[in-house]
Order: C-alpha cells, then structure tokens, then sequence
C-alpha cells in the first residue's frame, strides 16, 4: 500500500528541526573534529618557535614563514578556483540525478482519460501498468541505492510488497540479473497497451501511453547510466591533495611571529575562516558525490517508493471521477432558482400596474 508520511514529513515545510536532526548535517559536525586537531597542531608548532628555538633559529624560522606566506598567497587564489569548479560539477550532477528519477503519477492519470472502465478487466490493466512500472523502478534502483536495497534485501521481499507475482519474478530471472534486465516490465507493460485495443480497453490513442512509459523508462535508463559513467576519481584526489597541502604549509605560513604581532595575539582568526570555507566546500562536494547512499544528505529512495506506491493506489481509485454534486452543478442550481424568483418578481409587478391602469 506504500505510505507518503516518510516523504512529506521529511519536506522542509512539515519536517520538525530538533537537535537530533540538525546536528549529523551541520558544520560543526563536518569539520569540527578536523579543524580542532589541526588548531592544536599549529598551536604546537607556535609553541615550539616561542619557547624551545632559540634567537637564532626564530630568524632562521621568520625567513621560512615569510617565504611560505608570500608563495602560499597566489596559490591560495588558484585553490579557490579548483575547488569551486569541482564542487560545482558535483553539485550540478548531484541535481541532474534527482531530477532524472522518474514519477509514475502521470500513468494512472492517463489511464483515468483512456481506460474504457466499462470494459471486462479494465481496472486489472490500470493497476498492473502502473505495477510494472514500480517493479522497473525498483529493480533499476535497488542495484545503484544502498537503502534501496536494504528495504528490498530479496526477491521475496518484493512479492510482498505485491510489486510482482513469483511467477513474473520467475520469468525477469530466467532471463539474467533482474538489475540488469529491469527494463522487462515496462516492456511487458507496452505489450499491453498494443493488446489493449483488440480487447477494446484502450479504444484509441495508445501512442499517449506509450509515449508515458517510454519517457519513464528514458528517465531510469538515465539513472541506470550515472553509475556507470562516474566523476572522474583523479578529480578528487588532486582537488583533496591540493586542499591537505595548502593547510599544512599554511601551518608554517601562517605562524605569527615575534616581531609582527597580529591585531589578535595567538588567535589566528583568517587561517579558521579559510579552512572552514575550503574544508566545507570539499565536505558538500564528499557528502552529495554518491547521492544513493543510506545517509540523511542522500536521496530519501525509501521514502519515494513508498510515497509512489501509496499515491498510485489512491490515484486508481479516483476513475469514477468526481462527485455528482460538484460545486459547478451547485452553483447552477443556485443560479437557476435565483432567475426563477427574479421571473416570479417581475410577473407580480406586471399584473399589480395593470390592475392599477384598468382602475
């Protein structure tokens, strides 16, 4: 039956922010621990130029963090630059794959206006269309999504969702991995939509149905291809190796010296913003890469097939249409008796003034 609590509530508009929420995709939680250990590495080192270097060695050491800071400056520029245009691909794919999953709404609808319901077995077609159609949903996803395939850990478990009977189960496996043949549904579905006109269920335009069932199996073809054709992993590496390496040269150029004290004295308050700005970018760029995991920044999968199976069912149930006493009709109604009394008026008034004449 599906259920679409999980996915509304979990909306921005109807989701309940607590700290048990807030605090797994905050800031904090991303970087805190990272930017604690690495104040207490630069700390370190400023203690060791303060207190254990002696006169000479703290010049010799004023020498290296100026020429690490002059160098480190241009370098800095150039990391923004790298950094930016990887979290941006990053994003842009992590939005164009939320946008390729398909909605299988729009097939009960269509089936509401080209369903002949006064035909044998009609409502038998409606459902299992738009049961095909899940079942290739969740055959395609459950391979690429790790909470997809927790919540369908078997074959079994998807006949009791009632997403397949064993035997069309039976026949998908006779055929290789249901992962990889997820497609065969849909194609069984498009079999019913030719058959559907001899039987007179579909009396015309079956093109429209097709045409809806090819652009949902385009959408999880789609999907099915961002597995495969990943962002390139070197990408990723020369974008965090650059990022480790900057931070840890900046420990030396950032160092305040003797003799240059800075505004504020043992807090280095630029070097924190900087990390947090680059550390921050490359963690939204690691927490969206794979947004079919089973964390709470990753698609809500479970959730929407739960909320598609629970919205197809009510959908099939509307093809009797709407009430015989719409709104529409009530108001005609209102409006016809209000002409009548109107015409009653008028024809009172008329017989008084010639009443009044023949006196």
């Amino acid at each position: 039956r599906g259920c679409s609590d999980g996915w509304y509530n979990h909306s921005k508009s109807s989701s309940v922010r607590t700290i048990a929420r807030w605090w797994p995709r905050s800031l904090i939680a991303h970087i805190g621990l990272e930017l604690f250990l690495y104040m207490i590495v630069y700390y370190i080192i400023h203690i060791v130029y303060r207190e254990v270097l002696n006169e000479d060695q703290q010049k010799e050491f004023s020498a290296l963090v100026g020429y690490f800071a002059s160098n480190l400056s241009p370098v800095g520029r150039d990391l923004a630059f790298l950094l930016g245009f990887y979290v941006k691909q990053i994003v842009g794919r992590w939005w164009d794959q939320y946008r390729s999953l398909p909605w299988p709404d729009k097939l009960p609808l269509l089936t509401h206006a080209l369903v002949n319901y006064e035909t044998e077995n009609s409502m038998k077609f409606s459902k299992t269309i738009s049961r095909y159609a899940m079942l290739s949903y969740v055959l395609c996803l459950r391979r690429v999504s790790k909470a997809l395939k927790k919540m369908f850990p078997s074959d079994q478990s998807i006949t009791d969702a009632k997403l397949a009977t064993p035997n069309e189960l039976s026949v998908i496996e006779s055929q290789g991995d249901p992962g990889q043949i997820w497609w065969v549904p849909l194609s069984w579905a498009m079999t019913m939509v030719r058959k559907s006109k001899e039987k007179k269920t579909v009396s015309s335009d079956q093109k429209i149905l097709i045409a809806a069932l090819m652009e949902f199996q385009s959408k999880l073809e789609k999907v099915d291809t961002y597995d495969h054709v990943v962002f390139p992993p070197v990408y990723r590496q020369v974008v965090t190796f650059a990022v480790y390496i900057y931070f840890s040269l900046s420990l030396i150029g950032e160092q305040e010296l003797v003799k240059t004290p800075d505004i504020l004295p043992y807090f280095p308050a630029f070097l924190i913003l900087k990390f947090i700005f680059f550390f921050g970018w490359l963690e939204v760029a690691e927490a969206i890469e794979n947004p079919f995991g089973d964390d709470e920044d990753d698609f809500q999968i479970c959730h929407l097939v739960s909320r598609h199976i629970w919205a197809i069912g009510k959908n099939i149930q509307q093809f009797p249409g709407p009430p015989e006493n719409s709104i529409e009709e009530d108001s005609s109604e209102a409006e016809t008796r209000s002409n009548q009394e109107h015409i009653t008026v008028d024809l009172e008034t008329n017989h008084k003034l010639e009443a009044e004449t023949k006196a």
